[in-house]
């Protein structure tokens, strides 16, 4: 029988094509990674990847198990929460991940619920990105993340992993003190000869800017950045340029500076985690809080 955390870093090497990401992503040494899957070649009988420049491939052979493992590892994870869904209790550790802006009105108010509720359950929050927190999910570093995508730009989950949307998040304009009139009455397109302030290059709420001044026929120009919303409208309060946050991000002292709404530009936050996990007791009672604590933030019908 071949050994499942063999056949782990196999399904990880197909995903990230390198023994430097498997040995990072495992916390062990890349020798480590290449001597388990050198074993896990002789226990197949036959060669499962090749190189290809800097990087090693999948031969057929390699693919079809990876294709087994998927299956092998949430059949594993569904034994382990029909076992558990056995009990009443909702017992043991819960790990959520969250993002920054969800965390204060959604993910710390369900792990205090969810703690007095049930007092047999730990639960830990880690604060990551979804860019972060879905490999998490997927590689059992977390049981859950509440995470966002924009409505400009699909994302597709990776195999065994679901998402429950949970509600909607506008994006807003953000004006400074001088342009704040106008672009009340005229919108985003006044402000295409304002300085602009963004997120750091990569993060995903740049694209956010860039499509949100196209849809208004021009292309900004990006003159101040800042690693969180909260730094961005700061510079916005002092007239340094004009900004795209969700509302959500948005603090009471800054909410003078919303111009307006920003068409098409939705941020929207779901719950996402492995399919195979839903009959845990823990990750159920989980998205239920979320859930209920959520449906207060979704706009009126």
């Amino acid at each position: 029988m071949y050994d499942i955390r063999r056949l782990i870093l196999l399904r990880d090497l197909a995903e990230h094509s390198t023994m430097t990401a498997v040995s990072e992503l495992h916390g062990i040494t890349t020798s480590a990674v290449s001597q388990q899957l050198r074993i896990l070649e002789e226990e197949v009988g036959i060669v499962l990847t090749r190189r290809e420049g800097r990087v090693l491939r999948l031969t057929h052979a390699g693919r079809v198990l990876v294709d087994h493992t998927s299956r092998i590892v949430a059949a594993l994870e569904e034994a382990e929460s029909a076992v558990a869904a056995t009990s009443a209790a909702v017992t043991g550790a819960l790990t959520v991940a969250t993002f920054r802006t969800a965390q204060t009105r959604l993910a710390l108010p369900a792990a205090v619920r969810l703690r007095t509720d049930h007092p047999g359950l730990r639960v830990r929050l880690v604060a990551l990105r979804p860019v972060e927190s879905i490999p998490a999910v997927r590689q059992q570093d977390v049981d859950l993340a509440v995470t966002y995508s924009y409505s400009f730009r699909a994302r597709d989950l990776p195999l065994g992993l679901a998402s429950e949307y949970l509600f909607s998040d506008p994006l807003v304009l953000l004006a400074p003190p001088q342009w704040l009139e106008r672009a009340r009455e005229e919108g985003l397109r006044v402000l295409r000869d304002a300085d602009w302030i963004a997120a750091l290059d990569g993060a995903p709420s740049v694209a956010s800017v860039l499509f949100a001044c196209r849809e208004a026929g021009f292309a900004p120009r990006i003159e101040h950045r800042s690693s969180s919303f909260e730094g961005m409208a700061e510079m916005v309060e002092h007239g340094l340029g004009a900004a795209i946050v969700p509302d959500m991000s948005v603090a009471d002292r800054h909410r003078p500076l919303i111009a307006c709404t920003v068409d098409n530009g939705i941020r929207q936050v779901a719950v996402t985690y492995r399919q195979a996990s839903l009959e845990r007791p823990a990750v159920a009672a989980a998205i239920r809080m979320l859930r209920s604590l959520a449906q207060p933030l979704r706009p009126a019908a």
